[in-house]
């Protein structure tokens, strides 16, 4: 029983990974905004700095690509007995760049953001407004 934590520290450092794109790890919106240049950047130029993302075609004939990455606890750890218990209240923060191309394939538009992909924690029913939201 004594070697319990060390095991939890091991299995939680095995846990540790990132997914999606790493090209996006350490990008910040003035490097995107040099890179991406709105009627200038083609298809071609975003596949060859970030690779092939998600693409969504619309009947217009236009596209958005979406490219994440993640860093963090991989998915599923958080439902591990008692080391769920850590994961689960460690930020997963997620980076996303969406651009959008014409049906000339010309960038048009394009999103840079990081969000924390850990869920809110619900509030005290007490501290909850008439809105749902959380007193401050």
């Amino acid at each position: 029983m004594t070697h319990l934590p060390a095991l939890a520290a091991a299995a939680l450092l095995a846990a540790c990974s990132t997914a999606g794109n790493g090209r996006l790890a350490h990008l910040v919106a003035p490097q995107a905004d040099s890179m991406l240049r709105v009627g200038i950047t083609t298809k071609d130029d975003v596949r060859h700095a970030f690779g092939d993302g998600t693409i969504v075609h619309f009947e217009s004939g236009f596209e958005t690509w979406d490219y994440l990455y993640r860093e963090g606890v991989a998915k599923g750890w958080d439902d591990v007995p008692y080391l769920g218990l850590i994961t689960s209240r460690l930020d997963h923060p997620t980076r996303e760049l969406v651009v959008l191309f014409d049906a000339g394939g010309v960038l048009r538009r394009w999103s840079l953001q990081q969000f924390d992909d850990r869920p809110p924690r619900p509030c005290a029913a007490a501290s909850a407004t008439s809105t749902g939201t959380c007193a401050k």
